[in-house]
């Protein structure tokens, strides 16, 4: 995969550091919610991979407009095929329980809630927020291309696992090349295992 040409000193990039640290994403989040204005901004965030909702909970606290709106989709029953050293099932996590009225959990597969959530939720209208943390190359594909339509100039997508050779990278590739999806690197952490790109087109 070719990255188009980037502007370097306007990328906020750590390669190449020998440990990863998982917490260091919260520096990519604090970067691209700053230089993109999303602290205020009205959004429709949505995230796929929740888990226990760590990070879904820093961006609904982040971001301080009470038009926007945070959605959450996961199994909450783990992983639903085998990803690298963790088995079918492993990830298991209880439905998160947070405060406020700005968010919405969907529980299952992708492949069955998010065709019911697109038909129902009108999205496309303001900037969009995407984190995808979805770990497998079915679940990240299949997400990407039903929200292709719906993707604009300055929507913006980060992966939890993207240098994963032939998962959450691979997706994206074939996502980008089948659709002709042109973006910009908007920043990386953990040798690109947390990334954000900017649609341009």
């Amino acid at each position: 995969m070719d990255f188009p040409k980037e502007n370097k000193k306007n990328i906020l990039n750590d390669f190449y550091r020998p440990i990863r640290k998982h917490s260091d994403r919260i520096k990519l989040y604090e970067y691209i919610s700053t230089k993109e204005k999303l602290i205020d901004a009205e959004i429709d965030y949505l995230e796929f991979g929740v888990y226990k909702a760590a990070s879904f909970k820093w961006w609904m606290d982040t971001n301080k407009n009470a038009a926007s709106k945070f959605y959450g989709f996961d199994t909450f029953e783990g992983l639903p095929e085998s990803w690298g050293t963790y088995a079918q099932g492993d990830m298991h996590a209880d439905l998160p329980l947070l405060e406020g009225n700005r968010h919405q959990f969907f529980k299952g597969l992708f492949q069955d809630t998010l065709y019911k959530f697109l038909e129902t939720h009108s999205l496309g209208k303001r900037k969009m927020v995407i984190h995808m943390d979805a770990d497998l190359f079915s679940s990240s594909l299949f997400v990407l291309t039903n929200l292709a339509r719906l993707l604009k100039e300055g929507d913006i997508i980060l992966f939890d696992e993207f240098n994963v050779p032939n998962h959450e990278f691979f997706a994206w590739k074939v996502f980008t090349e089948s659709c002709y999806i042109k973006y910009e690197l908007l920043g990386a952490v953990n040798n690109y295992y947390q990334v954000a790109f900017k649609i341009v087109r």
